[in-house]
């Protein structure tokens, strides 16, 4: 239409000019048409211009009607039907896949996905349905083709693969992928989260480090988590170590001990990994260093879990040990716990009545059944059978508190 105009435009400057050039100002010439009754005349450069006028005119007619060319309409119309069906099939298909209705999702949107307007949100929707319905080679397949067509969506469609493998437990092939995807989304939190979570599951402990970090700086986890990582992967270098030691390298020895005193104090009163170091060095026949770092983690923070380990396990000296707990006695006298920690530690230096009065002590303030058990059977070598009995009455009573309650067959009946 502007190429018309222009061209309209030009004609009549150009005939303009050649009209003036010929002199029709002062001669423009005449014209004179009859044809019976009727006749028509005007100059010559009227004419022309009334000339031109005409095939714009016509020209601009002629346009219009290819415009309106109704084949051309019929086509426009059944693509502008076609991608409001197409458009259809997949709201449709995503809003099966919000309900979780994978099969029907992915059939809808595996129709819409040759259309033009299609974008990477179909190919992404559709590879997450076929991994849900557990077409393992058509989800990969989908992410394939999402990554081909929309390469500047690779990132997103990156980050949906490496989340499916991770669910596939193909851990190694997960870590590949993250690993290339860390040169392009550095800081991407969900990323960086399941590349710690694969760490884990692979045990990669000195790379886990190495991430905790940027962990960290991102706010990708929380104080609490990152304290727990910190954690694991003290024990698990403590584990190292004593598997090395364990094996013959006596020199390691030293280095336990030497990661261990320069590890965060925090750590020292740590109930899991002061049980955990201490439970090392009893299998490798460090009793006393072994005792001394629960000792020291009791004086800190008092623990029941940390105290009953005190008193399973045997140390270098129960004297030592007794006189320690009777000393912690002083300022916790109600603490089952303890008072059976101390009639284990007698029992071990054959202090039979003592740990009697420890065990009966225990039981006012706390019964257990490993209480009622252990005071049954050491009653029962003394001869005491009616109260030994009774404590191992009781105990069998506990044990059976914590069964389900269910139906049981009458005396006289037998179990078929």
């Amino acid at each position: 239409m502007i190429r018309l105009f222009i061209f309209g435009l030009l004609a009549i400057v150009v005939s303009l000019w050649f009209t003036l050039s010929l002199g029709f100002p002062s001669d423009p010439g005449y014209l004179l048409i009859a044809f019976g009754e009727y006749t028509f005349e005007t100059s010559l450069f009227a004419l022309l211009v009334l000339t031109l006028f005409a095939y714009l005119c016509i020209r601009f007619l002629l346009l219009i009607l290819g415009w309106i060319n109704p084949m051309r309409l019929i086509a426009v119309g059944k693509e502008i039907s076609q991608r409001k069906r197409t458009r259809s099939t997949t709201l449709e298909g995503l809003l099966y896949f919000a309900r979780g209705n994978w099969k029907s999702s992915l059939k809808l949107l595996q129709k819409s996905i040759k259309d033009e307007d299609v974008s990477v949100v179909n190919y992404l929707a559709a590879g997450y349905a076929a991994f849900e319905l557990g077409e393992k080679d058509k989800w990969k397949q989908w992410l394939d083709l999402a990554e081909e067509a929309f390469p500047v969506s690779k990132s997103t469609i990156v980050s949906l693969r490496a989340q499916l493998l991770y669910r596939s437990e193909q851990f190694e092939q997960c870590l590949a992928v993250l690993e290339q995807a860390k040169e392009t989304s550095l800081n991407d939190q969900t990323l960086m989260n399941l590349l710690k979570d694969v760490y884990f599951k692979l045990e990669e402990w000195e790379e886990l480090e190495s991430l905790l970090p940027m962990l960290e700086k991102n706010k990708v986890i929380s104080v609490k988590e990152a304290e727990r990582i910190r954690k694991r992967l003290l024990m698990e270098k403590l584990h190292s170590l004593h598997a090395a030691v364990s094996d013959g390298a006596d020199s390691e020895r030293t280095q336990l001990h030497k990661m261990w005193k320069k590890c965060p104090q925090a750590f020292h009163q740590d109930a899991k990994v002061v049980g955990y170091y201490s439970s090392l060095l009893l299998d490798l026949g460090d009793r006393r260093e072994a005792a001394k770092v629960i000792e020291y983690a009791l004086e800190k923070c008092w623990s029941v879990d940390l105290i009953h380990r005190y008193g399973a396990s045997e140390y270098d000296s129960h004297s030592r040990q007794l006189l320690m707990a009777e000393g912690w006695l002083k300022s916790r006298p109600a603490d089952a716990a303890l008072l059976v920690t101390l009639a284990r530690i007698c029992m071990r230096d054959r202090l039979w009545g003592k740990a009697r009065e420890y065990y009966e002590a225990s039981l006012k303030i706390k019964p257990t059944v490993c209480a009622f058990g252990e005071l049954g059977r050491m009653l029962k070598r003394f001869g005491e059978t009616e109260a030994s009995e009774s404590c191992l009455r009781r105990r069998d009573e506990m044990i059976g508190s914590q069964l389900l309650d269910l139906p049981m067959p009458e005396s006289d009946q037998y179990a078929g």
